[in-house]
C-alpha cells in the first residue's frame, strides 16, 4: 500500500491550484516540456521557458505539455522595457546598433572559442523584438495557459486578456520599488527574488529583500526565490514572511531539465565563489559558473553591451556551443546558471526526488529541528 503523501499547503496553492507551495523558475533554454511535466506531476508548479521559443514551437510545447499532465503549469516570457523602446526594430535592425569595434573582437572570438566564419544562428527574433514577444503572449492566451510569468519587466499591458481568460500571473521583482509595480498590475503571486538566485538577478540579499516585499504588497502572496534548494530554505521564507519558493537550480540537476551530464558535474563540483555575476551572455547582470567565454568579456578589452545587443552579438558563439555540446571544448562554455546554494546542489535527483525532499526536510525542521534548537513557550 502506497504510503500517504504529506501536507505542505499555503495560500499560494490555492491561488495557483498546487499541492506545494513550490514553483519551478522558468528558466530559458534549460526548463523544456520534460521538466515542467515532472515538477507540476510532482506537485509543485512547472514552469517553461517559454521566451527562447519562437511562436509556432511555443504552441508545439504546451501542446506537449498538455499532454504529459493534467496539472497547472507555467509559461514564463521575458518583458523588460527596452522592448517598448524597440519597438518596430526587427532582429536584423537590432544588430545595426552594435558598435563595429564589437564585432572586431567577435572575429577574434570566434577563431579562439574555434566556431566557424560561415556558421550563423538560425535562432528567431521573438526574444528581443516586441512584436515577436507579443506573438509568444498571443499564443499563450489562445491556449488559455493555467499561468504566465514575467521573468523580466512587467504584464501590466496584457493583464486584461489573462484576467478575461482566467490566466494566473506572476511578476518577479528584485527590489520593493518592482514590486509594487507588481501590485499595480494585479498580479496574482509576486516572487521575491534576491542576489543569491542563479540566472538573471538583481543585487539585494534574499534574507533582506523577501521580507520587505513581503511588507510593501500585502495581501499578495510572495514566492521567496534565491539561494533556496532544500527544506530549510523553504522553512526560512515561510519565516520572512512568503508563502512558497520560486527554485531554479535545484532542478537543474534532475534528469528532466535541459543540461548536458558536464554541466551537471560542474555544478555538483562547484563552490559559492564559482557561480558569478556577469553580462557575458544577455548583457544582464546573470548569475552561472565561471567559463572561459564569461572571462572574455568579464576580464576583456570591452565590457558587454546591454540587452538585448549582446546577447545578439554572442548568439552565434552560444548556439554553435549548444549544438555540439557533445565535445568537450563546448560543453565547457555554455551558459551554465547557478545560484550560491553551491553546496547544497550536490547530487543528482529527479524532479520528484527534488520536491519531495523539500517538503520532508520543511516539515522535519518545523516539527523537530526548530523546537529542538530554540524553545519560546
Amino acid at each position: 500500500m502506497p504510503s500517504k503523501k504529506p501536507k505542505f499547503h499555503t495560500r499560494i496553492c490555492d491561488v495557483l491550484d498546487i499541492e506545494y507551495p513550490i514553483i519551478q523558475a522558468g528558466m530559458g533554454g534549460f526548463s523544456d516540456p520534460p521538466l515542467v511535466i515532472a515538477v507540476s506531476e510532482a506537485g509543485g508548479l512547472g514552469t517553461l521557458g517559454g521566451a527562447v521559443y519562437e511562436p509556432d514551437t511555443l504552441d508545439q510545447a504546451i501542446r506537449e505539455i498538455r499532454k504529459g499532465t493534467s496539472k497547472p503549469f507555467a509559461i514564463d516570457l521575458l518583458l523588460p522595457d527596452s522592448l517598448k523602446d524597440m519597438e518596430g526594430v526587427s532582429k536584423e535592425g537590432l544588430m545595426t546598433y552594435i558598435p563595429e569595434n564589437y564585432f572586431d573582437y567577435l572575429k577574434e572570438l570566434r577563431k579562439r572559442f574555434d566556431v566557424p566564419d560561415d556558421y550563423h544562428s538560425n535562432r528567431g527574433g521573438a526574444l528581443w523584438t516586441m512584436e515577436g514577444t507579443r506573438q509568444l503572449l498571443q499564443v499563450c492566451l489562445d491556449n488559455k495557459v493555467p499561468v504566465i510569468a514575467a521573468g523580466l519587466g512587467r504584464l501590466g499591458w496584457v493583464m486584461p486578456e489573462c484576467k478575461k481568460r482566467g490566466i494566473k500571473t506572476i511578476g518577479i521583482g528584485a527590489n520593493v520599488k518592482m514590486a509594487l509595480k507588481h501590485v499595480e498590475d494585479q498580479v496574482d503571486v509576486i516572487v521575491a527574488q534576491g542576489y543569491d538566485a542563479g540566472g538573471h538577478t538583481g543585487n539585494i540579499g534574499t534574507l533582506s529583500v523577501v521580507p520587505q516585499i513581503v511588507d510593501a504588497v500585502k495581501p499578495i502572496p510572495v514566492a521567496a526565490a534565491g539561494g533556496i534548494a532544500d527544506g530549510r530554505g523553504l522553512v526560512a521564507a515561510l519565516a520572512l514572511g512568503a508563502e512558497g519558493v520560486w527554485c531554479g537550480s535545484m532542478f537543474l540537476l534532475s534528469p528532466e531539465a535541459t543540461f548536458t551530464e558536464g554541466q551537471r558535474d560542474r555544478v555538483i563540483a562547484a563552490t559559492e565563489r564559482d557561480a558569478v555575476i556577469t553580462k557575458a551572455i544577455s548583457g544582464k547582470t546573470l548569475r552561472q559558473l565561471r567559463t572561459p567565454f564569461t572571462e572574455v568579456w568579464d576580464k576583456g578589452p570591452l565590457p558587454p553591451l546591454g540587452w538585448p545587443f549582446h546577447n545578439l552579438l554572442t548568439l552565434d558563439i552560444v548556439d554553435y556551443a549548444y549544438e555540439h555540446k557533445d565535445q568537450k571544448k563546448y560543453d565547457a562554455i555554455l551558459v551554465t546558471p547557478c545560484s550560491q546554494a553551491t553546496r547544497l546542489l550536490n547530487k543528482r535527483r529527479t524532479s520528484k526526488q527534488i520536491i519531495d525532499d523539500m517538503i520532508k526536510g520543511a516539515i522535519e525542521d518545523l516539527d523537530k529541528g526548530i523546537p529542538g534548537r530554540a524553545q519560546w513557550k
